[in-house]
């Protein structure tokens, strides 16, 4: 295969696909895709790109999909956020994406050059002499092929199996993902990542369950990823799961729907002989995909936005570290706490005591960061932090004072390794760091949000209501001074409950 095959409108160009067993094309840095174009051109020794042909003479990438896009990302200056990123994607790029994206042309610009510009001095010799020389030594790159034989279509995943189970290794939990891309979970996950764009795995449903999938995970893209975190941390908009872009994204997605729908959470890194499976072909279930993204709307809406059922969590408070870095694990660990005060009918209890529980975390923010050290990240430390949570609640709720409730976990067995520290920030360099510039924006941020008139927490943005202190109803007039600010929960449902107990 050489670069004139990659070319847009290239017969064999048009015949290129990745099977649904592929794995997330993503994982490549900037530095390591300029590495292998520049090695490319300069005709290093490539590893052979495994395809099978299909009965309709479709080229399916067995292996190597990462080095074959990175050659096509350059043909056609689109490191994932050029014209037909954008058209595949419907224009919904994470702005992660278009800074990796950028990062990395000017990465090629640099040590590369443009193919354009290479062409270009290929046809008007000597007006770019280095360039010239680039475009002799691509005349003769090529990417080995190997293609599996045979018209079965399990043979080309057999050998996906064989390949990466014995050279190279894919991450536990994407395996996991790909052994169970036809079940509801996958499914979902794979439609918020991408914000219901790109290959639609939920293709063969009805119209009307397609629509549904599609509208659930655009709002909980948005309710999630939104507004687009940025580095350093600039503003007190901050989206709760991080980065809408990232080899993390799907992962934490995957667990989050599992989390949501009360599906097993494994921590794949220490299952036993971890292996992908030859896949069965089934049909995916439309009702059972239908409810799981469902109920994982319902639980993005419990965290934020401004649906009645929203607790408006602050991202700074629950999901962010005092150095501005964002916890995953908390993530995954608070909709696991949601849905156990659920469960336990304990939404309104929560929101009685959700201003200690706060003061609690945001005066001891370092606890989760060392709870993941200890425990381990997202899958493997997120039941800890639940625990970490509850025992917090449970204590508060409990009538102890916040200072009882540090003493107290100092004599539990599993929490007396928490101490309290400062972070540690740079005291002389003479520009500010990334670390104190984000320190300075959550540390302003959490002493400046806005609280809620009912519950006393504090409101996140996106999550504002403006309340009436006086109901409507009781002759209450729409002035300033009869107004507070509230999340939609304690409006629409906990206000009334506040009122009973104080009755």
């Amino acid at each position: 295969m050489s670069e004139t095959d990659l070319r847009k409108g290239e017969l064999f160009f048009s015949t290129l696909r990745k099977p649904d067993f592929q794995r997330e094309t993503a994982a490549w840095t900037p530095d390591t895709i300029c590495d292998f174009v520049e090695a490319f051109i300069e005709g290093e020794l490539i590893p052979a790109v495994i395809c099978w042909q299909s009965p309709s003479r479709l080229s399916f990438v067995i292996d190597g999909a990462h080095r074959v896009s990175a050659i096509i990302a350059w043909i056609q200056d689109d490191y994932g956020a050029g014209d037909t990123s954008v058209e595949f994607y419907d224009n919904n790029i994470p702005a992660e994406q278009r800074r990796l994206a950028d990062k990395t042309r000017k990465l090629l610009d640099a040590r590369v050059g443009r193919y354009k510009d290479i062409r270009a001095a290929l046809e008007r010799p000597g007006t770019n002499p280095p360039l010239e020389i680039k475009g002799r030594q691509l005349a003769q790159a090529l990417v080995p092929l190997l293609w599996v034989k045979g018209s079965d279509s399990k043979k080309a995943e057999k050998a996906f199996l064989t390949i990466n189970q014995k050279a190279t290794v894919i991450d536990p939990t994407e395996l996991k993902i790909l052994n169970d891309r036809f079940k509801p979970n996958a499914i979902v996950s794979r439609s918020i990542v991408r914000n219901a764009t790109g290959y639609q795995y939920w293709a063969q449903f009805s119209d009307e369950a397609r629509e549904k999938i599609e509208n659930n995970a655009r709002e909980i893209y948005h309710l999630l990823y939104k507004p687009d975190l940025h580095k350093p941390i600039k503003n007190i908009d901050l989206p709760v799961a991080g980065h809408g872009y990232g080899s993390q994204t799907l992962p934490l997605i995957f667990d989050f729907v599992n989390i949501a729908n009360g599906f097993p959470v494994v921590d794949s890194s220490k299952s036993k002989g971890k292996k992908l499976l030859l896949s069965e072909h089934e049909t995916p279930n439309e009702d059972d995909t239908i409810k799981a993204i469902a109920n994982s709307v319902k639980f993005a809406r419990l965290i934020t936005g401004d649906h009645p059922s929203s607790l408006g969590l602050h991202p700074a408070v629950y999901f962010y570290s005092i150095n501005g870095r964002h916890q995953p694990t908390a993530v995954l660990a608070m909709v696991q706490f949601l849905r156990d005060l659920q469960a336990a009918n304990e939404v309104n209890k929560f929101c009685q005591f959700r201003k200690d529980f706060e003061d609690f975390l945001i005066e001891r923010k370092m606890y989760i960061n060392q709870l993941t050290v200890k425990y381990g990240s997202m899958a493997k430390g997120y039941r800890q932090v639940r625990d970490y949570y509850r025992f917090v609640f449970d204590s508060l709720a409990a009538g102890k004072s916040i200072d009882q409730v540090e003493a107290l976990l100092k004599e539990h067995d599993r929490f007396q390794i928490l101490v309290k520290e400062k972070p540690i920030l740079s005291t002389s360099a003479k520009q500010f760091s990334t670390e104190t510039k984000q320190h300075k924006v959550i540390s302003d941020t959490l002493a400046g949000a806005l609280t809620c008139g009912i519950c006393g927490g504090k409101i996140d943005n996106k999550s504002m209501h403006l309340d009436h202190v006086e109901e409507k109803s009781k002759g209450g007039l729409a002035t300033t001074e009869n107004a507070q600010w509230a999340h939609p929960y304690c409006d629409s449902t906990y206000k009334a409950v506040k009122a009973s107990l104080l009755t």
